[in-house]
């Protein structure tokens, strides 16, 4: 899932000599292809020089740390390195006018004094807190043909067992165990809701995340699902668990490695697929450009030739997936992808940055092989029981194309036990929405559903009957 900004730490370095008082609040708004995004610095005085965090309310973080703080007269530099962003601007009575740059976006930002203080605490209603009437394990296990150690948390109804469990399978991204986003932590609250109904439920961090080691940032999708098979191996040790009931719950890319693990293990009990895909990889990122574009007005025809250079692009990645594009062709596609940009969509950009930017996507291995991955492969040969749910206002995985897609191969590969749910106004992370678009999901209070969450625990309860 894309992220436009956030989730890093450093601690802050500032130089330089002052005329005028930097210290205080400064609010601004950036203005994204036709998205608002509103934007707080804090800056403080130190001993040394000044420090600063930074607030971003529209997407749920607040109080992140900057790498570097400089004011000199009336001239203000501050960087947040490890998130590849910088700020600088020049201060006149009380205003900063000055330029946002991250990645390959240059950007103009007024920011003005503010009363607003410390960082509002998000509203997040549905996480649990202990004391909780169950057990909580931390616990680790090893997908040994990776050499990787994966550290988790399993959560254990009171009582001896053994108990019917669940494999939580996160999402594309460097998800921790709860897979945490915008401050809301989706599988803490499925695990709680399904413990509460006497399943063991195992959550883990990602490779090369958290507690999990290995390298996340070289990993592929078919490595997440050997990790997701090493976690059921893990808990068809235990004595405490049913070795017969393991079941996975996979939410988004988590949604394609439920079947990857599925199809090579038959004593799978069951898998949900909670916003799974059904569909090529393209479609799927040929969808997610196509809701991009209409956000921000562009023409249906600009739209149309747009996605017709995108397919080019993207099929001559995805037919050899394991070797490094030539960089030259992708080059000269990328140009002409430039030049076919309607000017609002060149906003805050320039043709080099542009083709910088994208070709560093392009070239990741992780990209290249999601492109070029078809879910039917394993749906195919996927025998035990499937659960595929989406929202209908999800706007990074189109419920009609993949439902379908999900259900035409399962059943074409002879699976009878196939339930398929498709839920009016939900989004991608299963929350009600209005729009369904990425910068509303930190202003919903609801982490997920209250139906989806009784849906999902009753369908596994009756396949475990």
């Amino acid at each position: 899932m894309k992220k436009i900004l956030f989730f890093i730490a450093a601690l802050l370095v500032c130089t330089g000599a002052w005329a005028q008082d930097i210290t205080g609040n400064w609010v601004g708004t950036l203005a994204i292809q036709g998205i608002s995004l509103k934007l707080v610095f804090h800056i403080e005085k130190t001993s040394d020089g000044y420090s600063a965090t930074m607030d971003s309310p529209d997407q749920g973080g607040f109080g992140l740390p900057t790498s570097r703080v400089a004011f000199d007269g009336n001239r203000l530099e501050l960087s947040a390195g490890q998130l590849g962003l910088s700020y600088s601007g020049t201060l006149a009575n009380d205003s900063i006018n000055g330029i946002f740059r991250q990645g390959g976006l240059q950007l103009p930002l007024v920011l003005k004094r503010s009363e607003q203080d410390a960082s509002p605490t998000m509203n997040r209603p549905q996480n649990p807190h202990p004391p909780f009437p169950y057990d909580v394990k931390d616990v680790t296990f090893r997908n040994n043909d990776a050499g990787v150690t994966l550290a988790g948390t399993l959560t254990l109804p009171k009582g001896q067992g053994p108990f019917p469990a669940v494999v939580l399978i996160a999402g594309s991204g460097p998800n921790d165990r709860d897979e945490t986003i915008f401050g809301h932590k989706p599988f803490l609250v499925l695990a709680d809701h399904l413990t509460r109904h006497g399943f063991a439920v195992l959550r883990y961090d990602k490779r090369g995340i958290g507690a999990s080691t290995g390298d996340y940032a070289h990993a592929l999708t078919f490595d997440f699902a050997q990790d997701a098979a090493a976690a059921v191996r893990f808990l068809r040790e235990r004595k405490d668990i049913d070795r017969g009931k393991v079941a996975l719950i996979g939410h988004s890319e988590g949604g394609v490695i439920a079947p990857m693990v599925a199809a090579q293990d038959d004593a799978i009990k069951a898998i949900v697929l909670m916003a799974g895909t059904g569909v090529k990889g393209i479609e799927v990122i040929l969808y997610q450009n196509e809701v991009s574009m209409t956000q921000q007005n562009l023409k249906t025809e600009d739209i149309e030739k747009l996605q017709r250079s995108n397919r080019e692009i993207f099929e001559s990645l995805s037919r050899r997936p394991d070797a490094l594009p030539d960089t030259t062709v992708l080059r000269s596609q990328l140009i002409r992808l430039w030049e076919g940009l309607p000017p609002q969509s060149k906003q805050g950009t320039d043709k080099d940055k542009f083709i910088r930017s994208n070709l560093k996507g392009f070239l990741s291995p992780w990209y290249r092989h999601f492109l070029a991955l078809n879910p039917s492969d394993y749906l195919l040969k996927v025998k035990c029981p499937v659960l595929a749910l989406n929202g209908e206002n999800d706007r990074q995985v189109s419920a009609a194309q993949n439902l379908q897609g999900i259900a035409t191969a399962l059943q074409k590969g002879g699976n009878k036990h196939v339930t398929v749910r498709s839920y009016p106004r939900l989004n991608h992370l299963f929350q009600e929405s209005q729009t369904g678009y990425v910068d509303e999901y930190a202003r919903i209070e609801q982490t997920l559903s209250p139906q989806v969450l009784e849906d999902i625990t009753n369908w596994i309860r009756t396949q475990n009957n």
